[in-house]
């Protein structure tokens, strides 16, 4: 393989490396995570058995946002909580990743709860009587008051996808915590001059070809091609 060859397969390494770093790999998950929670919320988690002395018997389906009120708000809260971090110092990210974290296990505690136990009745009918389960107006999902739900069967597949969504937040926000990444790099305008100026040696030293360190020096006010410039840079 040829010299060219091999800077060419070395600088897209490292730009793939760069792109799965800690930080983004983490924003993937809670993505994944938030897409999930919204997506299995939208499925049936139980089919309820209702028992009515003047109608009869019948069956209703209860979807997963309306079952856990709070998964589809927690899954927002996550991914707002993510982004917020890529402009935080490394610090602040640890602690947002852990907070992302406890979100999604929050999130995901409906589904463990189904999966590890009865459902409640109790509940069930709450939400068929009141028609908190009603998914359109034109269309509403409610039972008489004399009603009674007696069995509840649950739907497995949507509630052990909601785990895993949660789970990937969970992963993420841990991930983000451990590895928040290093500071943001640049320079702000909001710097005095002689700390931007400093600051922009260094990455001058560290950086030489770096077309956003030759933009931060000229901006700076620090002429990149000045070797007269260059013997002052920190060794």
């Amino acid at each position: 393989m040829t010299p060219a060859k091999d800077t060419v397969k070395g600088t897209a390494t490292k730009a793939v490396k760069k792109r799965l770093n800690g930080r983004n790999l983490a924003l993937v998950l809670t993505l994944l995570s938030a897409a999930g929670l919204w997506g299995t919320g939208q499925m049936t988690w139980l089919t309820a058995s209702v028992v009515d002395d003047k109608t009869g018997e019948s069956t209703e389906q209860i979807i997963g946002r309306v079952w856990d009120a709070a998964g589809t708000p927690l899954a927002l809260a996550m991914l707002a909580a993510m982004i917020l971090s890529f402009a935080l110092a490394p610090m602040a990210r640890r602690v947002l990743g852990g907070i992302s974290a406890a979100l999604a296990a929050i999130a995901g505690f409906a589904a463990v709860m189904l999966l590890g136990g009865d459902p409640d009745l109790d509940r069930a009918q709450q939400l068929l009587t009141t028609g908190a389960a009603t998914q359109k107006s034109t269309d509403p999902v409610q039972i008489s008051d004399w009603a009674t739900v007696v069995d509840a069967s649950v739907h497995t597949f949507p509630v052990v996808l909601a785990l895993l969504a949660a789970a990937c937040g969970v992963v993420g926000g841990v991930l983000l915590a451990m590895k928040p990444g290093e500071s943001r790099q640049g320079h702000s305008r909001y710097e005095t001059p002689e700390a931007r100026r400093e600051g922009v040696l260094e990455d001058l030293n560290e950086e030489p070809g770096s077309g956003r360190v030759l933009w931060d020096a000229l901006d700076a006010g620090v002429d990149p091609t000045d070797r007269e410039e260059s013997d002052k840079w920190p060794d």
